[in-house]
Formats: structure tokens, C-alpha cells, sequence
């Protein structure tokens, strides 16, 4: 009778998990269906007057580059030495005529190793002079000796050529005068699957197509509620193996107690 009992039992248990097991079979999980735009790699797309162009879209994955303009800005202080047109300038500004004027400064030991006719080396007379002293004995004022500088000026709007930009004279003070310049940068931003992301303002959430297209769309709030879709089949897909295993347990259990051997 114990037997009888046991048999009974364990069939139950089978065929419950059997039942459970059939269910799991069946059993579709539910796709995040959201409506939006499509893209593959090498579409361009405008968001709020920036155009982005879809560099990879594979595997789950994109990304998208698209071009930044800046403004750079530098200032030449008044009275310092500054690089331009491969040497070196003196700046001196002019706040009332909002100009400045750039004024060749000369590598003086360089110029007198270079110049077989003159010592390497300058001197000071007792007036405070600085002189340079020719190989005959003769002597000449530093200033005099050297060649006339390259002076140019430039007014606030006019463009100049510096660290191979163009630049823009934006103002001149006292004290310094401001140049200004945009130079464009390339950016890059990357999807992935659930991923929200603003452009041009607008809210989109990411998912894919395939693997190789991606969509973009605004319905957020869907695409939460799918997810949460997914997660509640994935907990009653759970709550069924649990009643597999348990099942399969029971019966194992009492197969072995109702059928074991009895002594005597």
C-alpha cells in the first residue's frame, strides 16, 4: 500500500514537471516592438542642425560622428615677444587706435657668429652704449648694426597668420591684444542596446534591428515597458524550472524511501 501510494505521488510530480516543462517549450518571450527612424553604417542624419553620419552599425552596436565648431582664442600681451612668420616679434599695442604693431626682434649672438668681420660678443662703453667691434679696430652702435626691422600692424577685424591659423583681431587693450578663431573637431558618440540618448533636444532610446540596423525612436516609456515585459517572462520562466527541479526532486525522494528494502 505504501508503494501504491508512493507511485501515485511521483507520477503526480512528473507530471507536473512535464506540464511545466511543456509551458517553457511553448513559450515566447516578448519583443520590445517601438517605432522609429532606421539607420546603417554610412547613413547621415540631421538632429537640431548637426549632421551625424553612422560610421559602424554591427553587432549590436553603432556609432555616429559628427563635427564640433569652437572658438580658440590667444593673446599677445603688450611689450612681450611672441612667434610669427618664423621668428621672433616684439608686441606693442595701441588701445586708442585698437591696433597693435609687431616688431622683428634679431638673434644678435647668432648674427654676429655668422658675420666673420665683427667679435662674437658685444661690449658697453661708459655712456652705456652697447656696441658691437669690428676685426680692424672700429666700433658700431648695436642698433645701428643691425638691419632694419620687419614691423607690421594690425588693426581689430583684420586677419593674421599665427601657428598656422588664421586668426581674427578681436580687441586691443593696453595691455594686450586678443585674437579669436573657430577651429572645427571631429566627435563621436556610440548606441547600444537601451541606451537614451539626447539630439537636437529630443530624447531617443536605442535598440536594434538584426544587429546591423539600428533604431532610433522617442517612444521611451515603450521601450521601459517591453523591458519590463521581458523581465517579468524571464521570472515566470524561473518560478517553472524551480517547479521542475523541485518536482524531480520530490519524486526522487519518494521513489527512494517508499522502495527501499525492509529488514526482516
Amino acid at each position: 500500500m505504501q508503494r501504491r501510494w508512493a507511485a501515485i505521488y511521483i507520477a503526480f510530480f512528473l507530471v507536473m514537471a512535464a506540464s511545466s516543462y511543456s509551458v517553457m517549450a511553448v513559450a515566447e518571450e516578448p519583443t520590445i516592438d517601438v517605432e522609429g527612424d532606421t539607420f546603417q553604417q554610412g547613413d547621415t542624419v540631421e538632429f537640431g542642425g548637426t549632421t551625424y553620419t553612422f560610421t559602424e552599425v554591427s553587432n549590436g552596436s553603432a556609432t555616429a560622428e559628427y563635427s564640433q565648431t569652437s572658438q580658440g582664442q590667444t593673446t599677445f600681451a603688450n611689450n612681450s615677444v611672441v612667434e610669427y612668420d618664423g621668428g621672433q616679434y616684439n608686441v606693442t599695442t595701441a588701445a586708442g587706435e585698437q591696433s597693435f604693431t609687431l616688431v622683428q626682434e634679431f638673434d644678435v649672438p647668432t648674427l654676429l657668429e655668422n658675420d666673420p668681420e665683427v667679435d662674437n660678443s658685444t661690449y658697453t662703453g661708459d655712456d652705456g652704449t652697447e656696441f658691437v667691434r669690428y676685426r680692424n679696430g672700429t666700433t658700431q652702435p648695436v642698433d645701428e648694426y643691425l638691419p632694419e626691422p620687419d614691423r607690421e600692424s594690425f588693426a581689430v577685424g583684420d586677419a593674421i597668420q599665427h601657428a598656422n591659423t588664421s586668426k581674427t583681431v578681436d580687441n586691443v587693450t593696453a595691455s594686450e591684444a586678443v585674437l579669436t578663431w573657430e577651429e572645427t573637431t571631429t566627435q563621436s558618440i556610440g548606441f547600444a542596446e537601451g541606451d537614451t540618448t539626447e539630439l537636437g533636444g529630443t530624447q531617443y532610446v536605442s535598440t536594434f534591428d538584426g544587429g546591423d540596423t539600428l533604431v532610433l525612436s522617442t517612444d521611451v516609456e515603450g521601450y521601459q515597458a517591453g523591458l519590463d515585459n521581458q523581465d517579468y517572462f524571464q521570472e515566470r520562466m524561473s518560478s517553472l524550472m524551480y517547479i521542475i527541479v523541485y518536482c524531480f526532486g520530490a519524486a526522487f525522494l519518494l521513489g527512494a524511501v517508499a522502495f527501499l528494502p525492509h529488514r526482516g
